[in-house]
């Protein structure tokens, strides 16, 4: 075996193994990968995982049997969107779509959306600064 070849298979195991090692493992500190991690425990029917994603106070807020449901209506291919809710003191709500720039340097807003009288309970519900309860 000649010496480049050598350095070569050298260089190769050097990759692999450096590569190997790394420790890149997804942790939910962006709204992405938060994202991400939950349907990922939804896909693997692991509701622990599920579960320690949620915020202290909201731990269990879904039960075991609901998230069972949310297994049935997921499927392989996920879009993922980026919304913000503004909630005024008037009580007005404004919904407003996000989307990361073409160079993934900015984020854009894409859409913004009056909430309906008949939506906010829905959201009031799930906003604990609204509503008081965790």
């Amino acid at each position: 075996m000649n010496v480049k070849c050598k350095y070569l298979i050298i260089f190769t195991i050097f990759i692999v193994i450096l590569v190997g090692c790394s420790n890149k493992t997804l942790k939910p500190d962006s709204s992405d990968n938060t994202s991400w991690l939950m349907k990922l425990a939804i896909d693997n029917n692991d509701y622990e995982s599920f579960d320690a994603l949620f915020s202290e106070g909201r731990k269990g807020s879904i039960s075991e049997s609901e998230f069972n449901e949310l297994q049935d209506i997921t499927t392989a291919g996920t879009d993922y969107k980026r919304y913000e809710l503004l909630t005024f003191e008037n009580g007005q709500m404004l919904l407003v779509r996000l989307a990361p720039s073409d160079n993934n340097t900015e984020i854009k807003i894409e859409n913004v959306m009056l909430v309906p009288d008949e939506m906010k309970a829905m959201f009031k519900d799930l906003d604990p600064a609204i509503t008081g309860k965790p």
